[in-house]
């Protein structure tokens, strides 16, 4: 049987962690500069999704401010994928309040720019909230991806084996009320590149909140 690999073009985006923001900052600058290059120059190239994080826009824009026309219609043509949150969070560090106020911020602020990617973003939250897909699933959210809470992670990203490990990457989310949505377990590169020595498989499964 035919395998077929998706290889989504994202970022993760920490805006201040091991090196100062400013420091962070100028990365952002060229990864989204490298990126409307290729989106003009490079055959085949259309996508690339922002973070899951309005701010970042927020964060080039102050340094290009004469860049937001240009930066915008990239948005609106979807080149961009922008959106939903305002800033990634980890959801059991913030109140649901806050959790829930993020969620309607970045919306707001994506709509402005034309566009808002309907997939709730968690790259790295340590752990997800039951309700959850209650909560994007009110908002409008068609899916959601996260990067914890399923496997065990351990050094350098790599999948550590023991009784508790899922062997799923794709999986229906159920939330307490029972609010269903496809749920996608994303591999870091390195997962990916270990993953293209050997047999490729998708299965998938459920997961009960």
């Amino acid at each position: 049987m035919k395998t077929v690999v998706h290889v989504i073009s994202h970022s993760h985006w920490d805006r201040e962690w091991y090196l100062p923001f400013e420091t962070h900052r100028r990365r952002l600058l060229t990864l989204m500069d490298e990126c409307m290059k290729a989106f003009e120059e490079e055959k085949g190239y259309e996508k690339f999704h922002l973070d899951g994080q309005t701010i970042v826009l927020e964060d080039y824009l102050e340094i290009y401010p004469d860049r937001k026309d240009e930066l915008t219609e990239y948005i609106r043509k979807g080149n961009f994928q922008i959106g939903p949150w305002y800033v990634l969070q980890d959801e059991f560090l913030t109140s649901g309040e806050a959790n829930v106020r993020n969620l309607l911020y970045g919306i707001e602020d994506a709509k402005k720019y034309g566009s808002v990617c309907k997939t709730g973003y968690f790259p790295d939250a340590f752990g997800n909230v039951g309700q959850m897909p209650q909560i994007l699933k009110q908002a409008g959210m068609e899916a959601v991806a996260f990067g914890r809470g399923v496997r065990p992670v351990g050094f350098n990203n790599q999948v550590e084996g023991n009784d508790y490990l899922s062997a799923f990457s794709e999986l229906t989310w159920k939330s307490p009320d029972v609010v269903f949505l496809h749920s996608d377990f994303p591999t870091y590169i390195e997962c990916v590149k270990k993953s293209l020595d050997s047999e490729l498989s998708v299965v998938t499964g459920e997961l009960t909140s």
